[in-house]
């Protein structure tokens, strides 16, 4: 009989972190924290004829935040959230102005300039100015590689991190989902979200004892678990991302290669929203590749907005290299015959075993792979269509969404709520697995990876004058990561063979989940100190290798295979099914 053990990861844990930054009085030239989700805007009010305007209004659109110039016109406007904003100033007697599409970095200061137009009259009309932002940011201390959100919607890539592999001294792993910084390890790179630390709990799962798969397969650092990382936000939901692979502070800890930090969208002052499709769900010549990525964002109430964004993305099998095409995958077609095999050659009394034998089906590959056979059937193979490079059973989706919630209040307070989910579910071809997989469905194997980060960030403004200010900032962090390995139940393994568009919708049903086999402190007591015969897999054994599944009889279809083994049990011993 065959069996797979199924592995709730006991190092994917649920990490909490809470972050309190003490209140501090700043200068309003002092630096803001490197990493923060916020940035600094200030300039000078001035009239047509340079003069500097003492007292002018100048505020966010749609926001609290907002200030008084000095004697000399100038002014400062601290804690402004990474993105696109608009600024207006106004003072009695003058037209108002109105900058839009001021693109404020986090950790950085902009310096944005108002000319006000004199006018005799009280009047309501505004004057609308496009901003100028500048190439190269001023402050900046240490070399950092910035990539701007809108600029990225235009780049054909459906991850953030294939949006940094661009920059220099970045370099993807193969499959685009780690970064590598100036040559160091995946570990030595931190990643802040909004400002707030965000490491996975999964990075690097228990090691061989928790094995799924009878000796083929096992959780190692070379098989990590599930862990996005920067890919937790959606192309769509971040509005700034930058990597500073330059010498960073203390504060930052393991940061040997580099600090990444992503800040995500916030609404605006205005109702905008985007939705898009694309494919290259083409035929048998693609993978069967379907993204769909939207958002909407804008005001709710007087000074309350929202952003809501993600995407779904599935591919209805993976992507083995180049050539699959000209190597043949065959699944079952049918019974053709059944025999009656006798216990033992030659003993007429020995036990019969009556022995299906199975149709044989070209699925990946070229249906003229047999069209030369003399069986006509071979040669029609069988009536099913070829899937050209496109192996079996082997679809993959991931979902993610990007929320938040942003209240500023009183004079240039904030409240401010962010929410990140995202999941990956695949299932796993029999290519790289087993190729029994293709005969014994009960040997499907699946897993399920997803990470929730809540993010409550206030600022609470204590003091301000035309030269300081004084504030608190509070940032709570609530971050879970989850991982399953399993072998799939029968009927979810049915529902997912082939999903519409490789959307793996809903969630995948395991024999060994965490509820039959509860992830605990006892489990990772148990594996970590390698207690004996104490609760380590679902099985009361270690070594599944005397389990092995074997099928003595055309398991090698048309002698093109010779991963499939016609023996099996203790020691890979031969015997009878």
């Amino acid at each position: 009989m065959s069996q797979i053990a199924g592995r709730s990861d006991p190092l994917s844990s649920l990490t909490r972190t809470a972050v309190l930054a003490a209140a501090a009085w700043s200068l309003a030239t002092a630096p803001l924290l490197a990493q923060g989700a916020t940035g600094k805007i200030e300039g000078t009010v001035r009239d047509q004829a340079g003069a500097p305007i003492a007292n002018a209004q100048v505020f966010v659109v749609n926001t609290t935040f907002g200030t008084t110039t000095n004697t000399d016109g100038y002014y400062f406007i601290n804690n402004v959230l990474a993105g696109t904003v608009t600024l207006q100033a106004s003072f009695i007697g003058y037209k108002a102005a109105r900058i839009e599409g001021i693109k404020v970095l986090s950790g950085q200061t902009l310096t944005q300039d108002v000319t006000l137009e004199a006018t005799p009259f009280e009047v309501e009309e505004i004057t609308v100015i496009a901003a100028v932002n500048p190439l190269v940011p001023r402050d900046e201390v240490t070399t950092k590689q910035r990539v701007d959100g809108d600029y990225a919607k235009e780049l054909p890539a459906d991850r953030v991190s294939q949006i940094l592999a661009l920059q220099p001294g970045v370099v993807a792993s193969a499959d685009g989902s780690t970064l590598y910084i100036r040559g160091g390890r995946a570990d030595e790179a931190v990643l802040y979200l909004d400002g707030m630390p965000t490491q996975s709990g999964s990075r690097y799962p228990i090691s061989e004892d928790s094995r799924f798969r009878s000796g083929l397969y096992r959780a190692t650092r070379s098989n990590p678990g599930y862990d996005p990382g920067v890919n937790t936000v959606s192309t769509v939901g971040f509005a700034e991302a930058s990597i500073t692979t330059g010498a960073a502070a203390a504060e930052f800890g393991n940061a040997q290669a580099g600090v990444i930090a992503v800040q995500t969208r916030t609404g605006g002052s205005a109702w905008t929203g985007s939705l898009n499709y694309e494919t290259n769900d083409f035929g048998s010549a693609s993978y069967g590749f379907n993204r769909i990525t939207g958002s909407l964002s804008g005001p709710i109430l007087e000074n309350l907005t929202f952003f809501l964004g993600g995407d779904l993305q599935g591919q209805s099998a993976l992507q083995p290299g180049k050539g699959r095409i000209d190597n043949p995958i065959l699944v079952q077609a049918g019974r053709d015959t059944v025999l009656d095999v006798p216990g033992a050659a030659g003993d007429p009394a020995s036990d019969t075993t009556q022995v299906e034998i199975q149709k044989w089906a070209v699925y990946t590959g070229q249906c003229d792979h047999f069209a030369g056979s003399s069986n006509p059937d071979i040669a029609a193979n069988y009536g099913f269509e070829c899937r050209g490079v496109r192996v079996p059973f082997s679809p993959r989706s991931e979902a993610r969404l990007n929320a938040n919630l942003n209240w500023s209040y009183g004079t240039g307070s904030r409240l401010r709520f962010g929410a990140i989910f995202n999941r990956e579910q695949r299932r796993y071809s029999s290519l790289f697995i087993n190729n029994g997989l293709f005969s014994n469905p009960t040997e499907a194997v699946g897993h399920t990876g997803s990470n929730t980060i809540y993010t409550l960030n206030w600022t609470q403004n204590l003091a301000r004058s035309a030269e300081r200010a004084l504030a608190l900032e509070v940032g709570l962090s609530y971050q879970q990561d989850r991982f399953i390995r399993s072998a799939l139940t029968r009927a979810s393994e049915t529902e997912s063979y082939a999903p519409l568009g490789g959307f793996i919708i809903k969630p995948l049903d395991y024999v060994f989940d965490r509820d039959v086999f509860p992830v605990n402190q006892e489990l990772v007591d148990n594996v970590r100190d390698g207690f004996v015969n104490s609760r380590r897999t679902p099985f009361p054994f270690l070594s599944s290798d005397g389990y092995r599944p074997i099928s003595r009889f055309r398991t090698n279809p048309y002698g093109l295979l010779s991963l499939w083994s016609e023996s099996g049990g203790l020691q890979g011993m031969p015997h009878q099914v």
